[in-house]
């Protein structure tokens, strides 16, 4: 084991041999949080865990790739709840000397530092590496002595505090971060945005080439846009960091003298048509990026509808944002049973495992690595219950009444996520009567397991997660219907290993992609979900459970009724009697072929190492490649292309169409003629368009 180890780590990265990243000059992904385990808690949920999957990932495939984020000294929140269903945030302490992280050091042994201006003082930071295989994650840490004592706690909670703090964050991830990686002698051949937190990041990169090379602000915004991509992972307005002017005006106050932009102009990056409501994050990230994506092909299609402000002149069709459907990392979440089953005994599995075995799993080895699942899952909410029971002082007769129901014939049906409203954890609960007609059969149990976390200024959220342990501790669902406390990568690895059924049903277009699915199913287990996200482009029919027809624009209050009453069909009419239909072997034959089927369908493509490899194929290699042509000869070639594009911007609004001759339609085509006057622009500035419509307006 340790020599397969020592032989992986000390194998050389796939530099690319034609321009792109390289160990000399890697990628750089910036992201808020990075989930790569329980034992480093510096993750609230889907965001980190997707950018820990890119790492490890990257790691398979032998990227050179670097991470920089920050190191949460109190996390996110640790979780209990109490006899009236309240969430109660418990403290959590990072202390560094007992996590998987070593401070990054210079050649003499003394801590790399970071100095960042913040109003009335400097920052000086420091940073945590963490070795996710052959990937380095640099974690800045501003916790020091010679810090105030509000500045040392910058660092210290993930999404905490007020909006100054988000701030002060994102200043430190982005900018800081930049001048991290400065520091340690790595220049990135291309920087991947996970998110709006980082957008600061090509704004440092501009600054330091205005003021290092002497290039104006829009010479370097041509390297700098070149060599970055920006992943949006937020389908609805209000989910984008936006911070108010009085604000941004202490903090860049100075922005002309670093950055070489007048005011009016550098806030001009965060505002986009009629949004002026702050300088918004994802604005920003946009323009100073070349390549642009959602994280599903649903969501790219509805972020080219929600950001279109930022391109006025283009139709929503023609919005640059496409789409890289995440993935997950199959080795990480991948049950050790059901891994040898597939025949990944010595290695981790992967999407080849799935697509050329799954098709062939006999039935009663797959029903027995199931069943054992199950058991060991039933095993862990014995033992989640059982410690919250205690810690609270709670009432041992209600205990062993839940108790009571951990039943391993039960087909069980898992919900975990955040508790935000849209969301909609309590979907399933909307109508009671039929909560109670589906978990009441003695000869058909089914039990539904909940977790999950309310962030601690979510009111909402919070109400409906005691909605729901409240219903736990009802005397008609005692036993039936389970909360799990404190949700983290270690429960989460439990449920997806060992539940039979995956709810998820957000407000359809308000969920970017979501993945605890794609881990359920590479464990065999089967999604009932709204046709959003991933699962809109990955259900058939045959693997799986759509809920409802996709159909949005009722209201919100309609669609929950709807949709709530579609849920309980599918689970009533079809899931339930599917799985208890067993032959004489006892086996539900009916229901494995639909897990073989999602075995053999889901996990080769909803693979974290597709989903790094797209994003090495259609964003860094190009990236790196344009960035490395236009730093040539003394940034050239940047200089002439933001040449070029000032010329451009200043002379088309004298274009003027003086005539377009229609011509009658002939065997089914319409030849056009227009005449247009270029002004100071020459032929090869333009590109001609023809948009037309019949008379019908289509």
């Amino acid at each position: 084991m340790l020599a397969r180890l020592d032989a992986h780590l000390a194998a050389p990265s796939a530099d690319a041999t034609d321009g792109g990243p390289t160990a000399a000059r890697p990628i750089a992904y910036f992201c808020a949080e990075f989930g790569l385990h329980e034992s480093l808690p510096i993750y609230n949920g889907g965001l980190g865990v997707l950018a820990g999957d890119h790492l490890k990932a990257a790691n398979d495939l032998r990227l050179p790739l670097v991470a920089v984020g920050l190191f949460y000294r109190r996390g996110y929140l640790r979780q209990r709840v109490s006899v009236r269903g309240e969430q109660v945030p418990l403290p959590v302490e990072n202390d560094p000397r007992r996590l998987p992280v070593e401070l990054v050091r210079d050649a003499d042994g003394m801590p790399v530092t970071v100095r960042l201006e913040l109003p009335g003082t400097t920052l000086t930071l420091v940073a945590w590496r963490v070795a996710v295989g052959r990937i380095p994650l640099y974690l800045l840490d501003a916790d020091l002595p010679d810090n105030r004592t509000e500045d040392r706690a910058i660092t210290h909670q993930l999404y905490g505090g007020d909006q100054e703090l988000r701030l002060r964050q994102e200043l430190v991830l982005g900018r800081g971060g930049v001048r991290l990686l400065e520091r340690l002698g790595i220049a990135p051949s291309a920087v991947h945005l996970n998110e709006g937190h980082a957008a600061f990041a090509p704004l440092e990169r501009v600054g330091r080439l205005v003021r290092e090379e002497s290039l104006t602000f829009d010479e370097a915004a041509v390297l700098v846009r070149s060599s970055t991509v920006f992943t949006t992972h937020t389908p609805v307005p209000a989910g984008h960091d936006r911070f108010p002017e009085p604000l941004l005006r202490r903090y860049f106050a100075d922005v002309e003298a670093w950055l070489g932009l007048p005011w009016e102009r550098f806030y001009a990056l965060g505002q986009a048509g009629n949004d002026r409501e702050g300088f918004n994050m994802t604005y920003l990230g946009l323009r100073l990026s070349a390549v642009h994506n959602g994280v599903s092909r649903l969501h790219g299609a509805v972020s080219q509808r929600l950001l279109r402000p930022v391109w006025p002149g283009l139709l929503e069709s023609e919005v640059p944002v496409g789409s890289i459907t995440n993935g997950v990392h199959l080795a990480t979440w991948t049950g050790p049973a059901m891994s040898a089953l597939l025949g990944a005994r010595t290695r981790g599995v992967t999407g080849d495992d799935f697509a050329t075995r799954a098709a062939g799993l006999e039935p009663r080895e797959l029903w027995r690595v199931l069943s054992e699942a199950r058991r060991r899952l039933l095993v862990r909410v014995r033992e989640n219950l059982e410690g919250g029971f205690a810690e609270r002082h709670d009432d041992p007769a209600l205990l062993s009444r839940m108790l009571d129901g951990l039943d391993e014939r039960s087909l069980l049906v898992g919900f975990a996520r955040r508790f935000a409203t849209y969301k909609r954890a309590d979907l399933v609960l909307r109508d009671l009567d039929k909560v109670e007609a589906l978990v009441g059969r003695a000869d058909r149990p089914v039990r539904f397991l909940f977790a999950g976390k309310a962030h601690p200024n979510d009111r909402a959220g919070q109400t409906l997660l005691q909605r729901i342990v409240t219903a736990a501790r009802s005397p008609a669902l005692v036993g039936k219907v389970f909360f799990l406390e404190d949700y983290d990568m270690d429960l989460a690895r439990a449920l997806v290993q060992g539940v039979d059924v995956w709810l998820n049903n957000p407000v359809r277009l308000e969920e970017a992609s979501g993945t605890s699915g794609m881990k359920v199913a590479a464990n065999g287990g089967l999604n009932v979900s709204i046709r959003d996200g991933w699962w809109d482009e990955a259900c058939d029919g045959t693997h799986g459970w759509a809920i409802g027809n996709g159909a949005t624009g009722a209201g919100r209050e309609a669609e929950d009724g709807l949709d709530a009453a579609a849920l309980h069909r599918v689970l009533a009419d079809e899931v339930v009697p599917l799985f208890f239909d067993r032959d004489a072997d006892g086996l539900p034959r009916g229901w494995l072929d639909r897990v073989r089927r999602s075995l053999q369908a889901i996990p080769p493509v909803f693979d974290a190492r597709r989903m790094v490899a797209q994003y090495r194929d259609e964003a860094y290699a190009g990236l790196a490649k344009a960035s490395h042509a236009l730093a040539a000869d003394g940034y050239a070639a940047a200089v002439d292309a933001a040449t070029r594009q000032g010329r451009v911007r200043r002379a088309f609004p004298s274009v003027r169409i003086e005539g377009v001759d229609v011509g009658s339609p002939t065997d089914g085509r319409v030849t056009t003629t227009a005449t247009v006057s270029l002004g100071a622009l020459l032929p090869e500035d333009v590109a001609v368009e023809l948009v037309a419509r019949d008379s019908g307006g289509a």
